[in-house]
């Protein structure tokens, strides 16, 4: 018999019946345990293994539990931070929130958002898509460099409820970034444990996507973009 096959089919077979997902809670000792017992059992008697690698191969499972335990820590550490994150942002619901975004819920009232311009432009549009793909651009002429606030009234301007995709058109070709302000009206945790927040005209969106707290309805000076007249 090669008996050098004989105990390496006995290591792999110990490991294989002891791992941490079928050893009903077992450590990595008693998996070195087992294993140890199964080289013994299986070695050459005439050319037995020096203590030296066995310490050599506890030590190596031993690196292998602390990694194990280190992603235990660190997934639940994640966990409580989002729990927590949960719990702060649920005591600013009813708050008044800048979100970026680049479409829009229309349902007859009327909405307020803003962008930064980098470089002075003398051409600026909004321009909104509806669902059916049909165009319709505000101007909001000449800007100079920073922020530039706009308000999309659905009555005056003659827009269905729905929703709109939304983009800004400059004469400089700029690529800028809309938002959006909306009430933030529900804070949750999602399947995958992320926060999910809710805003009126929005929809569920990552904390990534809020670029700022305005704070409550009744408070002073909640938009801060230079709107447009």
């Amino acid at each position: 018999m090669d008996i050098t096959n004989s105990l390496y089919s006995a290591a792999d077979t110990a490991i294989d019946t002891n791992t941490p997902s079928s050893n009903d809670g077992k450590s990595i000792s008693d998996m070195f345990t087992t294993l140890l017992v199964a080289q013994i059992q299986n070695q050459d008697p005439l050319a037995p293994m020096e203590a030296s690698q066995f310490v050599t191969q506890f030590a190596q499972l031993s690196q292998v539990e602390a990694m194990q335990q280190m992603a235990s820590l660190t997934a639940a550490a994640a966990a409580m931070q989002e729990s927590m994150l949960v719990v702060t942002l649920g005591s600013q619901v009813g708050s008044q929130v800048m979100v970026a975004a680049d479409t829009v819920q229309l349902d007859g009232e009327t909405v307020n958002g803003g962008f930064v311009l980098e470089d002075h432009a003398s051409e600026v549009t909004l321009v909104l898509t509806g669902p059916d793909g049909t165009e319709h651009r505000i101007e909001l002429g000449a800007q100079e460099a920073g922020e530039v606030g706009f308000a999309i009234d659905p009555e005056e301007l003659g827009l269905p409820p729905g929703k709109y995709a939304m983009r800004v058109d400059t004469n400089t070709g700029e690529k800028v970034r809309t938002e959006i302000q909306g009430e933030l009206q529900g804070v949750r945790l999602g399947a995958d444990g992320r926060v999910i927040l809710s805003v009126a005209g929005i929809g569920d969106i990552s904390t990534a996507d809020i670029t700022r707290f305005l704070g409550r309805p009744n408070s002073a000076n909640l938009f801060t973009f230079k709107e447009q007249t």
